[in-house]
């Protein structure tokens, strides 16, 4: 037993120790908490929506031995504030490139989930020559009518259990942070600026873009992506089949290509 109890402490310690840094950036108006691991060129993760700088904690060990991680927590989310109470993923992205020069970080590399993925699609549109390439899994261009009608559904009384459990864990504000989020993801079924990028606009992206989606995407229908393929002159594509919108949240038997494909992205192999 006692043999045990040390190993648990050892491998309690050994998972503090593996961020570099943990720390909190004012940029914006807003409190940013983010993480650091690993050495290398900078890598920028970023979460989907009411999720948190946790749901990477999958992949750290996977890239933090050829990456620099950082890891932050979207306005809000997580361990970040956000005192007005507003998002969009503009503001997400301005949050981003602040985080980024308070760190003296200029190029980088970057992968987003989600809202993440949204977020970096506003960032590669303002400023495209920093980002070196990025991923965006289960992103869009636009909110379509099956996505709104799914935001619409959502509140804090009718959120299933599984849900409102990952919603407790990673966001310490409790009850009252859980309900702002909640109800700003209800919101954006009634906003038509913010995310409402054009064929035009996508073409603007130079970025080296790798593109991931599941074919059973219950928000964002697949065509959506093949779209955003098309208009994007350095973009690939990757459809995989029978995954849903949230595959990416845990590990999977594509973990391995997904690692070898990201790598291969972020070294220019591909040019």
């Amino acid at each position: 037993m006692k043999n045990l109890i040390l190993l648990i402490l050892a491998l309690t310690i050994c998972i503090q120790s593996q961020a570099q840094k943990e720390n909190h950036a004012d940029v914006n108006g807003v409190r940013i908490y983010y993480e650091i691991y690993g050495e290398g060129e900078p890598l920028l993760l970023l979460h989907g929506f009411t999720m948190s700088h946790e749901m990477w904690t999958w992949w750290v060990d996977d890239f933090s031995e050829d990456y620099m991680m950082i890891i932050p927590d979207l306005r809000g989310h997580g361990k970040s504030t956000n005192p007005s109470n507003e998002f969009t993923h503009r503001m997400a992205a301005e949050d981003m490139y602040s985080l980024l020069d308070k760190l003296e970080i200029d190029k980088f590399n970057a992968m987003g989930f989600s809202t993440g993925a949204m977020t970096l699609t506003h960032m590669a549109t303002m400023d495209s020559s920093r980002i070196k390439a990025m991923v965006l899994i289960g992103s869009t261009s636009f909110f379509p009518e099956v996505c709104r009608n799914l935001q619409k559904e959502v509140s804090f009384e009718t959120i299933d259990e599984g849900w409102m459990k990952a919603l407790v864990r990673q966001h310490p504000g409790g009850e009252d942070q859980i309900r702002i989020l909640l109800q700003q993801f209800h919101d954006m079924a009634y906003s038509y600026d913010d995310m409402n990028f054009t064929k035009a606009y996508l073409s603007s992206i130079k970025t080296p873009t790798l593109i991931i989606h599941g074919d059973r995407d219950e928000y964002f229908p697949v065509d959506i992506p093949v779209e955003s393929y098309k208009a994007m002159p350095n973009s690939y594509l990757w459809i995989i089949p029978n995954y849903v919108h949230r595959s990416i949240y845990s590990r999977s038997f594509w973990a391995d290509p997904f690692i070898k494909l990201v790598n291969q992205l972020f070294s220019g192999e591909w040019q």
